[in-house]
Parts: structure tokens; sequence; C-alpha cells
């Protein structure tokens, strides 16, 4: 993937960096002067000149501090995730005030520990900019930057808050709710994994997420700080949370599966069942904000079933999921055009979400289901696919009972 400007007009990636104490500013200057080739960098020392910069020329991504005099990191990324939602949004911050943090989580795409290094904010720059490659259009990027948090379904969310709100409610009672919702399972991860919880690994199961969280803080950020939202207006005529929250959860379940079928290692079947319900999120971006980019409800649901993998890869990653996790969101439909020799993250929930869309309905070939032609044999597990056939039958007939 290469790093290019949002604008296609600007041969260099332009980057704001704004800090009220001039010193850390110089200090960045001066570290990230070998960066001038590519980038086209300017610093402000307030939120208010930031924003006035902003509107001569616009940024590809913008890095605040948190704590400044007059307009906070907070205020001025939510006027620039407003005036200007295309451009990537990092947060900085040495002063762990948790109402003040909470208040970024979704205005700020990533939140990133002070003192922090110019390697790492270099870094997570690049990291941005190479995954706009994976967009096929400017606006995908509009779309995207339109995002806060995800919604949930009603009934999820309903379940959550009568969870949180019972005196004698476990964690293993919050995690088992969150891990059936997609968004609440994206909004989450992306929390607990951010430098403000200091995890020192990725964490990509909900119920070891939740235990680092404990029930006090999950119970803050659901009732005071709303990280998880409901109701929200759906854009796109015959789009269904509940519906996209059991295919996800099906495809999640057949993925896992399949990865302990292949006798892959435990962190990528923890994976492979997280990709599953992750691979669609792209469809509730265009569900829930296309109606902010001036897009016909036609044009969204045609582009949504075109564009939902890379929409929903690019989210992730601006949200710092693992590469793994990206690249398998962004390849579910094609897994032949990962670099990986084996089936893969990809190659595994692409089989899962064509088996889970089948439906127990009767076909005789992979290729009747649309699994990419050759991806069995290829990977030599041909042999597998009638195991795996029985494996979906189960599993819907199990999530068709719960309901």
């Amino acid at each position: 993937m290469n790093s290019t400007p949002l604008d296609p007009s600007r041969n260099k990636v332009r980057i704001v960096f704004v800090d009220d104490e001039s010193s850390i500013l110089q200090a960045m200057r001066r570290t990230l002067h070998s960066m001038r080739n590519e980038w086209e960098m300017e610093f402000f020392s307030s939120g208010e000149s930031a924003l006035a910069g902003l509107a001569t020329s616009p940024a590809d991504v913008i890095v605040s501090d948190m704590r400044m005099p007059g307009m906070d990191g907070w205020e001025l990324l939510a006027e620039v995730k407003k005036r200007h939602p295309e451009t990537v949004r990092l947060l900085l911050s040495g002063y762990a005030d948790p109402s003040s943090i909470m208040r970024s989580v979704g205005t700020a795409h990533q939140y990133m520990a002070k003192p922090c290094d110019s390697a790492t904010i270099k870094a997570a720059i690049v990291q941005t900019q190479m995954l706009r490659s994976l967009l096929s259009s400017p606006r995908l990027a509009l779309l995207v930057g339109h995002v806060e948090l995800l919604p949930s379904t009603p009934k999820a969310f309903q379940e959550i808050l009568s969870c949180i709100r019972q005196p004698d409610a476990t964690l293993a009672d919050a995690a088992q709710i969150i891990a059936r919702d997609v968004a609440m399972t994206a909004n989450i991860l992306k929390l607990v994994n951010s430098a403000f919880f200091g995890s020192r690994q990725t964490i990509t199961r909900i119920d070891r997420a939740i235990a680092y969280l404990g029930m006090d803080t999950l119970g803050s950020l659901v009732l005071a700080h709303g990280v998880f939202q409901s109701g929200v207006t759906i854009s796109i005529e015959g789009f269904s949370l509940e519906e996209l929250w059991r295919h996800s959860l099906q495809t999640g379940l057949l993925a896992k599966a399949i990865a302990v079928d292949q006798a892959l290692s435990a962190i990528r079947v923890e994976e492979a069942f997280l990709v599953g319900m992750l691979h669609d999120v792209g469809k509730v971006v265009f569900a829930t904000r296309a109606a902010d980019t001036a897009i016909s409800k036609d044009e969204a649901a045609a582009q949504m079933e075109t564009h939902h993998a890379e929409v929903g890869a690019y989210l992730l990653g601006l949200w710092g999921f693992p590469n793994s996790i990206v690249e398998a969101v962004a390849f579910h439909h094609l897994p032949s055009q990962t670099a990986d020799t084996s089936l893969g993250l990809a190659g595994i929930i692409h089989i899962a979400d064509r088996l889970s869309r089948a439906g127990g309905a009767d076909f005789a070939t992979a290729a009747d289901i649309g699994i990419e032609p050759g991806l069995l044999e290829r990977h030599g597990v041909l042999d597998k696919f009638a195991d795996w056939r029985a494996a979906a039958a189960g599993t819907l007939d199990s999530q068709q009972v719960a309901s």
C-alpha cells in the first residue's frame, strides 16, 4: 500500500500538529524534519489558529494535544470532524483524566499517550496514509470520517443497560451480551486497545476486554459516556442491524470452527471469530452515515455492496485494529489478493461468509454459493468442505433455536 494525499492535486501528504507548548512543537519539527520531502507539515500553538489554517488548506491528518488553554484537543477535533470529516484525527495526552478521554472516544480515531516519541507518531501517521490506499474514492474517506461510534441493535442495547444496572451482574454476563453485537464489539475493542488503557498486548477477545476494563468502568462508558448507541436512522431501505448481527455472529462461529479444524494457533482462532463478527462492519457505515455525504439511498445501497469491505477495513485500521484483521476484512470477498500463501484469515472468513449466506440451501459445488474459484483446491482443503458445510448447517440451526 502506498502513502498518498487525500487531495490528488497535492503531491505531499499534509499533516497539522497542534500543541500549546512551543518546545514540544519545536521538537516535533526537528525530529520529523526527515519527512519534509513526503509531508507538508504545519505547526500551530492553539486550536483556534489550527482551524483557521485548515480553513485555508485542509489536512490529511491532524495530531493534537489534549490539554490546551481555551479550546482543548477534544473540542478542536470535534470541530475538525464537523468541518473536515475526511481528516484523520489523532489525539495526544499526558494527563489521564478519564472524563476528558471518554469525551474523545467518538471524536478521535486514535489516542496516544504522552510522552510519545517521534517514531511512534510517524508510524501512526504513515499507517493512516497506507490505509487510504484501500479506498477507491476520496468520498469513501469522507463517509468514514463522519463515524463516531457504531450503533448497536436496540435489543442488545437494552440488554446491556439492564445488565449494568443489576447489582449482581457479572463481567461474564456483560461479555456475553457484547460479544453478540457487532457495534459493541468494535467500540469496546477500539477503546480497550487505545493507549489510554495501556494494554501491553492487543486484546481481540471481548471477555478479556471486559475483564480488563472492569464492571465500574464499563458502566461508566455505557451510562455516562454513551459508548454504545441505539435508535439511529438507517439510510438504506431494507437494511436491518438485527439481520447483520445474526449473519455476523454465524460467520464468526463458522470461521472459528474452520480455524480450529485448520489447527491454527489460539490467537488466530480468536482473530477468526473476531473478523467474522466484523467483516461486514462497512455496511453499518453506509447504512447509518450515507446521508452525511449526500449520497442517494439507491446509490448508497449499490455502493454498500461494492465498497463495504474497503470501508470497513479503513475504519478498523484507523481505530488501531491489527493489520491481520484489517487485511482480512478488506479482502474477505477476494482472498487471493492477499499476500498470504496459506488459506489465511481472509480465506477462512470468505468461506464462512459464503456458507452463512447460503442459509442451509441445497447446492452442488462451492462455486454455486460464490466461493472464489480455485480457492479450496489451491490450499488443499477441498476435502474439508463437506465438514464445513455441515458445521454451517448446525450453526444456523442453533441460532434459529436461540432466537
